[in-house]
């Protein structure tokens, strides 16, 4: 049988991911591989059309195809989301529609569940079959029973394959019919308060509902108000996994990027205000978040009051819901609501605009409040306190 890897590890053959592939070829090496390294190529993928085409030639040719990646911040790293994007941007999907398809990845299973849920949806949306993936830690090939369940789970796969097994569906098709966001007598507030208010964004002239979201946000907060947009920022590529920032907390990349993030950790409220794309926010976006890798995961959102501005059918993503919640929580900052445009009346979203103002407001005003944590924050929190101490000689 004819398998295509795609490979989202920005390293390459030397991710502890493609560690799982190469056992897997080498166990059932009668099969044949074609292997993609998206991650790496992603920028050569968004410039060369032939050659995005002759990875969609050889999907279309496969009897099964493998997502492979490492989690990076509750979701496939940038690039391949990346990816992603450009098959809905040139309307790819019929190069998928049909295969049997899975996914391996490797992770210190911290929000592993989100990213293969992510994947999941996306191959749902391409019209695949979809079987349950597989969600190794990171150093598992040394362990014999996990070698022996990694044989068997692909064995499970292969004979899916073979037989063009159909699987059940377990997302609706994305759909939003409502209005743009057209706020009216909105009077703006006098900056009587010397909070430092930053939002951060991807946004651009095409996103109206979102633009007239932010500005009516910056309108109604008697703070001043600084927008950081990503679009604006020189971002030259997503997180390596080179982990050259590991003992000083300083990234490689001759960027903007380690500037902006030490500017938004000192904010007192935090908004990120984005435009949802397939079933997460923007590659972009994610290419940011990525990149805070460098930050050596040090609690500096601890305090900070945080909300997020959406605009597109996030009551559809309960995936990317849990992410943003979850990452309020771990980082320990407080979470203080979602704002979207899923609403007929201009003027509840308005309204529900300046109830999140408000309740940034009473969070800073008492203490710093931050509420109290649910499993997304407390077991995030002690699966990644376990993850540093595991691997304290690369973490210091």
């Amino acid at each position: 049988m004819r398998f295509v890897v795609l490979n989202g590890s920005p390293r390459e053959t030397n991710s502890f991911t493609f560690q799982s592939f190469r056992y897997i070829q080498n166990n059932f090496p009668m099969h044949e591989y074609i292997v993609h390294h998206i991650g790496r190529k992603i920028k050569k993928v968004q410039r060369d059309q032939e050659y995005f085409e002759s990875i969609l030639k050889d999907i279309k040719a496969a009897d099964g195809v493998i997502w492979l990646y490492p989690v990076y911040i509750q979701l496939v790293p940038a690039q391949l989301k990346r990816f992603i994007e450009l098959v809905f941007e040139y309307n790819k999907q019929n190069y998928f529609k049909g295969k049997n398809v899975t996914c391996i990845s490797t992770s210190g299973k911290f929000y592993d569940h989100l990213a293969h849920y992510y994947i999941q949806a996306i191959s749902e949306d391409f019209g695949m079959n979809y079987t349950r993936g597989y969600s190794a830690e990171m150093m598992e090939l040394l362990k014999k029973d996990e070698r022996k369940r990694l044989r068997k789970f692909f064995l499970q796969f292969i004979s899916q394959c073979e037989k063009k097994i159909a699987t059940a569906r377990f997302y609706s098709p994305l759909t939003f019919s409502y209005p743009v966001y057209n706020p009216s007598n909105i009077k703006r507030q006098q900056k009587m308060k010397n909070y430092k208010v930053t939002v951060v964004t991807d946004v651009t002239e095409s996103d109206i509902s979102l633009n007239n979201m932010i500005t009516t946000f910056v309108d109604l907060m008697p703070s001043e108000v600084t927008i950081v947009n990503l679009n604006e920022v020189d971002i030259k590529g997503g997180c390596l996994g080179c982990l050259n920032c590991a003992a000083d907390n300083i990234c490689f990349y001759p960027d903007e990027h380690m500037t902006i993030f030490k500017q938004i950790i000192t904010a007192d409220a935090l908004v990120y205000a984005f435009k949802t794309k397939d079933r997460y926010f923007s590659s972009r976006l994610k290419t940011y978040l990525d990149r805070a890798f460098f930050n050596g995961h040090r609690p500096v959102f601890l305090g900070q009051q945080q909300a997020y501005l959406v605009s597109g059918p996030l009551r559809q993503m309960p995936i990317l819901r849990e992410a943003l919640i979850g990452m309020s929580e771990v980082g320990r900052a407080n979470f203080v609501g979602i704002i979207t445009d899923e609403y007929n009346d201009s003027k509840e979203i308005t309204t529900l605009i300046q109830n999140v103002i408000n309740g940034i407001l009473w969070g800073l005003e008492h203490d710093k409040y931050v509420g109290p944590k649910t499993f997304l924050g407390v077991g995030g929190h002690k699966i990644f306190r376990d993850l540093i101490y595991t691997y304290q000689l690369v973490f210091q």
